[in-house]
C-alpha cells in the first residue's frame, strides 16, 4: 500500500465496502469470455435455472440480453423495462405442453436469491479497449459502473471520471445499453445519475438511514455505499427509482436520496392504513419548490399499485395548469405507472370514481363541486382502497366545513390521505398537519436544496419605484370616499388594493419600469444570455399597460402571433370582461396557446425572453432556464415563496436567480422565510389537536347554538326547499337588530375556525353540515349589509389616485447605500432583519462590507499583491469598528474612499495602455522596482514579460516534476530585463517575484484568470 495513496487503492477500498454487504468481488481478468460481451451469460442462465422452468432459460436470457431500439439509450430503456416488469416467454414443458412463463431477471422479493457482485477493471472490447474500474453485476447483468480519481491527487476530480464516462459511451456503448446508474468520485465528492445527463443533474447521496443528512465531503463514498447499495434497498432503487420522461427524446432520471427516502417512508405509511394499523392520515411530505416533488408522486404511485394490489389513486390539484403539468409527468412515465386518466367534468370525475376498476386519476379540486340542484356532495364510492394525493396540501384542503375539501371526504368517507407541498405555512386555522397527519421522514427545505444542488439559490434585490404624492391630503381623501359609502371590512381591503393597483399602475411609474426593467435584463443578459424573465404585476390591466411601455421601447419585440415576439402577457380568457384590442393584440390565451407559449418560454434558444402575469405560472411552472423574477405585486406566506421559487431551478452554469422587488416585499420575504424555516424545519405539530381541538370545538358549536332559534342538527337530512326555507327563516330572524346579527357573525366565525381543524376526525363527522348550515346563513346576512359595488370604489380611489400621484426615477436603494450591487440571498436573516429595523447608516456598513469582501476576493485571482494590501486596509478599518473607535457614518466614508482608491489606482495604471493582466504584474514590479526605474519604463517591461511568460506556459507547469517549463519561463524573462537594460543586480529579486507572481496567476493553465 502507497503511503501517498493512490487511484488503485481507493478502487480496492471501495469494492471491500461492497464487499463487506455480501458483494461478491471478482477480479475482470479472471472472468474468462468474449471481450465483447457486457453480460456474464452463464451467472445470468444459472440464476434463472434456479427459478424458471429450464425449458423457458436460453429464450428468457437471449431475450433479456437483446434489448430492442434505434440507438443505446431506446435500448437501455427496453432494457430496464424487461427487467423491472420482467417478460413473457413461451416455451413446451416436458410432457410437451404450450405454457407461457412470466420470467423476471431479478428475484425482487427475495433480494438474498440473486447474485451480487463486484468486479473492477473488465476489459470491453468496442471501438477503443475500454476498463471501467468499478462495475456492479446483479444476476450477471452489468447495471451500475464506478468510475474513480484519486483523492489523494489534487489534479484530478470528479468531473474527470464524469468526462471519462463520456468515452466509454462511444468507445463501448454496449454496456450502458443495460445500465441503470453510475458512480463518479475522487473520495472527497461522490455522486450518482445518468450517464446522459449533465453532471449538473447528478446528485451526492446524504444520508445512511434516511434520517441523518450527512454533509458533503470526507466519507461521500462511504454515505452512498451504506445508504443505497444494501441489498434490498439497491434492488428497491432499480425496480421503483428509474424512469424515462418522452417519447421523441427519452430523458432517463433516477431519484434523489431525499426522494428515495420519503417515497418508502410514505409507501410504508400507506401499507399500514391499509392494514388498519393507522387512521386514514397517510402524512404530508414537506420538500420545497424545485425539489423534485412530481417524481415523488410518480414513484410513490408505481409502488402503490403494485404492493396495495392496484389501488385507485386520485391525484388531486387545485389549479387546472397544475393538473396539466403533472399528469404530463405522469404519462411520460407511463411505462412506470401504467395507465392515468384525467377527468374531464364533474359528471365524468364521478362516473371514473365509480369505476371498481384500479386507476390513477388527476383531477382538480373543482371537480367535487355539486351539480345543480343538490345540497350535499354524494357518497360516489365507500371503497377502502382509494388514495388521495393532494398537491400543495396547504393551499386547498381548508375547507373541510363547507367546501371542496369537505366534498371530498363525502364523496369518498373512506379514503386514504396523503399531502405534498413545498410551503406548509400554518395561517390561523389552517393546519397541514391535523388534516394529512404527520411530516413523513425529514423536511427537505430550501437550504438543504441548495446545499445539495438540487436547487440553486434565491437572490434579492430592492429596486423601489418609489411615487412622490403631489396631494398631501390624499389618505383623508381616500378615507371620505370609504366612509361615505359606509362599506364593510371586506370591501374596504378591496378598495386598499385597488389603490395599491392605480398608484402601481400610474403611467409615469410603469414607463420608469418598464424602462428599468429592459436595462436590468439586457445588463443581466451580458453574463448569462441564456436567461429568461417574469413580471409579476397587480393586475390584467397592469399586465398590458406594462406590456405597452415595454413595446414602445422595444417595437421590434411586439407581435401578436403566438409563434413570434420577444415580449407575452400570460393570462386566461374572459370574453365578458375583457377589451377586445386585448384579443387583438395576443394577450387572451386558452390553455393549448398558454402550453404553446410555455414551450417557447422554456427553450433557451426562443427569442421570447420576457413573459408579464398576475398569477399564471407562478405554480407548478418549471423553466430552468428562467433567472430572473421582476415583482410589481404584493405577495405574502406561501404564494410569494411559491412565486420566488420559479427562479430556483438549476440550468448549466446558472449560479442562482434573482427577485427584483419594485414593489416592497421585503418584510414579507422575512416573513415567509422564518415560517418556512421556523423551529429548524420542523414545523409545528398540532399538539393534542384530537381532544384539545374537538373539546373547543363542541364548546363554540354549543355558544352558536344558543343563539339560533330552530335546531338545524339534522339539516343533512332537509330536502332542498327544507334546508332553504330554515335558511332564510334564520336569517329574517337573526338580522332583526344589530345586536344579535353581529353576536352570532362572531360566533359562527368561532365556530367554523375551530371545525377547520378538527373535521377530518371521525367523531367530528355528525356536526360539519350543520356548521356548514350556519355558514350559508352567514353568506346570506352578509348580502343585506350595508356595501357598493367594487367598480364604484375603483373609479374614485383611481381619481384620487391619478390627481395625487406622480412617479420619481427607479431607484436601487443599493445605490443609495454608496454601493454599485449586491445580491443578498432572501434566506439570509440576518440581511432582512437590518434591513427591516437597523439604522439606514448600519445597513450601509454591513453591504459595503460585503461588497468590498467580493472585490478584494475577485482582485486576489489576477493581483495577489494588491489583493492583499486591500485586505489589510479592510480588516484595520473593520478592526476599528469593533473597538468602537469610529461610529457608522465615518466607517463608511472611509470604505468609500477606499474603494474609491482601488478604482483609481486602476484607472492610473491603464493610462499606460495595460490589459488587466498586465497590471497585475506592473504592481509586482513597482513592489520591487519602483524606487530604481520609472513607471512608464516599468510598463513596457511588462508589456514585454507577459507575453514571453505566456509563450512557454504548458498544462500542470507549477508540479515540481515540471522543472523544465519552470526553467524556460525564468529564462524567458532574463531575456526580456536584458533586453530592457535592467541592472544584473536586479534580476534575482525581480525574477523570483514574476515567478511567484505567475504561479498565483497562471496556475490553472490553459484556463485564463477571471
Amino acid at each position: 500500500m502507497s503511503a501517498g495513496g493512490s487511484e488503485s487503492e481507493f478502487e480496492e477500498t471501495t469494492t471491500e465496502r461492497l464487499a463487506a454487504l455480501g458483494f461478491q468481488h471478482v477480479a475482470g481478468p479472471q472472468i474468462t469470455r468474449d471481450l465483447h460481451d457486457v453480460v456474464l451469460k452463464d451467472v445470468l442462465a444459472a440464476n434463472l435455472a434456479a427459478r424458471y422452468p429450464e425449458e423457458a432459460v436460453d429464450l428468457a436470457a437471449k431475450t433479456v440480453t437483446s434489448p430492442q431500439g434505434v440507438d443505446p439509450v431506446r435500448r437501455n430503456q427496453h432494457f430496464l423495462q424487461m427487467l423491472t416488469r420482467g417478460v413473457e416467454v413461451p416455451y413446451e414443458d416436458k410432457d410437451k405442453v404450450k405454457r407461457v412463463a412470466h420470467i423476471h431477471p431479478i428475484d425482487w422479493e427475495n433480494p438474498a436469491k440473486n447474485h451480487f457482485q463486484v468486479v473492477n477493471q473488465l476489459t470491453i472490447r468496442g471501438k477503443n479497449d475500454r476498463r471501467p474500474d468499478i462495475i456492479i453485476f446483479v444476476n450477471g447483468l452489468p447495471l451500475i459502473v464506478f468510475e474513480l480519481k484519486s483523492p489523494y491527487d489534487e489534479y484530478k476530480d470528479e468531473v474527470g471520471a464524469y468526462n471519462q464516462l463520456g468515452h466509454y459511451q462511444l468507445d463501448i456503448p454496449q454496456l450502458f445499453e443495460f445500465n441503470a446508474f453510475c458512480v463518479v468520485s475522487d473520495g472527497l465528492t461522490t455522486k450518482h445519475g445518468m450517464p446522459t445527463a449533465g453532471l449538473e443533474w447528478w446528485g451526492e447521496w446524504k444520508s445512511i438511514n434516511g434520517i441523518d443528512i450527512v454533509g458533503s465531503g470526507t466519507g461521500s463514498m462511504k454515505t452512498l455505499i451504506e445508504g443505497l447499495f444494501e441489498k434490498e434497498r439497491l434492488l428497491s432503487y432499480l425496480r421503483n427509482f428509474i424512469l424515462f420522461e418522452g417519447s421523441e427524446n427519452p430523458i432517463k432520471k433516477g431519484a434523489k436520496y431525499h426522494q428515495f427516502f420519503v417515497v418508502r417512508a410514505a409507501a410504508a405509511n400507506a401499507a399500514e392504513a391499509f392494514a388498519g394499523k393507522r387512521d386514514n392520515r397517510i402524512g404530508v411530505v414537506w420538500h420545497t419548490q424545485g425539489s423534485g416533488k412530481s417524481l415523488e408522486m410518480v414513484f410513490l404511485v408505481g409502488i402503490l399499485r403494485r404492493e396495495l394490489n392496484n389501488p385507485m389513486i386520485v391525484v388531486q390539484v387545485d389549479a387546472k395548469a397544475l393538473d396539466e403539468q403533472i399528469a404530463g409527468t405522469f404519462h411520460q412515465a407511463k411505462w412506470l405507472v401504467g395507465d392515468v386518466t384525467q377527468a374531464e367534468s364533474i359528471k365524468d370525475f364521478r362516473t371514473k370514481l365509480a369505476n371498481e376498476a384500479g386507476q390513477v386519476i388527476f383531477t382538480t379540486l373543482q371537480k367535487f363541486d355539486l351539480l345543480d340542484g343538490e345540497v350535499v356532495h354524494p357518497k360516489i364510492t365507500d371503497r377502502q382502497d382509494v388514495i388521495v394525493i393532494a398537491d400543495e396540501a396547504h393551499r386547498s384542503q381548508y375547507g373541510l366545513v363547507d367546501g371542496m375539501a369537505a366534498n371530498i371526504r363525502r364523496a369518498l368517507p373512506n379514503a386514504k390521505f396523503i399531502g405534498f407541498t413545498g410551503t406548509p405555512i400554518e395561517f390561523g386555522d389552517q393546519n397541514t398537519l391535523a388534516v394529512f397527519g404527520d411530516y413523513i421522514g425529514p423536511i427537505y427545505d430550501i437550504k438543504q436544496a441548495q446545499v445539495d444542488k438540487a436547487t440553486v439559490p434565491i437572490y434579492y434585490e430592492a429596486r423601489l419605484a418609489r411615487l412622490h404624492l403631489t396631494n398631501p391630503q390624499v389618505d383623508g381623501e381616500l378615507s371620505d370616499i370609504l366612509d361615505d359609502h359606509d362599506i364593510t371590512e371586506e370591501e374596504a381591503k378591496v378598495a386598499r388594493w385597488a389603490q395599491m393597483e392605480a398608484m402601481a399602475g400610474t403611467q409615469d411609474r410603469v414607463d420608469a419600469i418598464a424602462q428599468d426593467i429592459l436595462d436590468h435584463f439586457e445588463k443581466r443578459a451580458e453574463t448569462e444570455p441564456f436567461g429568461k424573465g417574469m413580471v409579476v404585476c397587480m393586475s390584467r390591466k397592469n399586465c398590458v399597460a406594462l406590456y405597452d411601455a415595454i413595446i414602445k421601447l422595444r417595437p421590434d419585440w411586439a407581435n401578436a402571433e403566438l409563434s413570434s415576439g420577444g415580449v407575452k402577457i400570460v393570462m386566461t380568457n374572459r370574453p365578458e370582461a375583457d377589451p377586445v384590442e386585448w384579443n387583438k393584440a395576443g394577450h387572451v390565451t386558452g390553455t393549448k396557446q398558454r402550453e404553446d407559449l410555455g414551450n417557447r418560454f422554456k427553450d433557451a434558444k426562443d427569442p421570447l425572453k420576457i413573459v408579464i402575469v398576475r398569477d399564471m405560472w407562478l405554480t407548478g411552472f418549471d423553466v430552468p432556464v428562467m433567472n430572473t423574477l421582476y415583482v410589481d405585486k404584493p405577495m405574502k406566506g406561501h404564494n410569494l415563496m411559491q412565486a420566488i421559487a420559479r427562479v430556483n431551478r438549476v440550468f448549466k452554469d446558472k449560479p442562482g436567480g434573482l427577485i427584483v422587488d419594485y414593489i416592497g416585499i421585503a418584510e414579507y420575504l422575512k416573513e415567509a422565510t422564518a415560517r418556512y424555516t421556523r423551529g429548524g424545519g420542523t414545523g409545528l405539530p398540532a399538539p393534542n389537536i384530537d381532544t384539545e381541538g374537538m373539546e373547543q370545538f363542541l364548546e363554540r358549536l354549543e355558544n352558536v347554538r344558543e343563539i339560533v332559534p330552530e335546531d338545524v342538527s339534522g339539516a343533512s337530512q332537509f330536502t332542498k326547499i327544507q334546508l332553504e326555507d330554515t335558511v332564510n327563516r334564520l336569517v329574517d330572524t337573526l338580522i332583526k337588530t344589530d345586536q344579535v346579527r353581529d353576536e352570532f357573525l362572531l360566533r359562527e366565525k368561532n365556530v367554523t375556525a375551530a371545525a377547520s381543524l378538527i373535521a377530518h376526525l371521525e367523531e367530528a363527522r355528525p356536526y360539519i353540515f350543520e356548521t356548514a348550515v350556519y355558514g350559508r346563513i352567514r353568506g346570506m346576512i352578509r348580502k343585506t349589509l350595508p356595501g357598493v359595488r367594487h367598480e364604484e370604489i375603483d373609479s374614485a380611489v383611481k381619481a384620487l389616485v391619478d390627481k395625487s400621484v406622480q412617479s420619481e426615477d427607479v431607484v436601487d436603494i443599493f445605490s443609495l447605500a454608496g454601493l454599485e450591487k449586491a445580491d443578498i440571498s432572501i434566506l439570509d436573516d440576518n440581511f432582512l432583519q437590518e434591513f427591516a429595523n437597523k439604522e439606514y447608516p448600519n445597513l450601509r456598513l454591513r453591504l459595503l462590507e460585503k461588497l468590498l469582501k467580493d472585490q478584494i476576493a475577485k482582485i486576489a485571482k489576477t493581483n495577489p499583491v494588491v489583493a492583499r494590501s486591500f485586505r489589510e486596509m479592510l480588516e484595520n478599518t473593520l478592526s476599528r469598528i469593533h473597538n468602537q473607535a469610529l461610529d457608522s457614518a465615518v466607517i463608511i466614508q472611509a470604505m468609500i474612499q477606499m474603494r474609491k482608491q482601488m478604482d483609481a489606482e486602476s484607472e492610473a495604471k491603464k493610462k499606460y495602455g495595460l490589459t488587466d493582466e498586465e497590471v497585475a504584474f506592473y504592481d509586482t514590479l513597482v513592489l520591487v522596482g519602483g524606487k530604481v526605474y520609472d513607471q512608464p519604463f516599468l510598463a513596457k517591461l511588462v508589456r514585454d514579460i507577459v507575453p514571453a511568460i505566456r509563450e512557454n506556459l504548458k498544462p500542470d507547469w507549477t508540479r515540481s516534476s515540471r522543472e523544465d517549463i519552470q526553467a524556460a519561463i525564468r529564462s524567458a524573462v532574463r531575456r526580456m530585463l536584458i533586453k530592457n537594460g535592467v541592472k544584473r543586480d536586479d534580476f534575482n529579486l525581480i525574477i523570483a517575484r514574476v515567478m511567484e507572481h505567475a504561479e498565483a496567476v497562471y496556475a490553472e493553465w490553459p484556463q485564463m484568470p477571471v
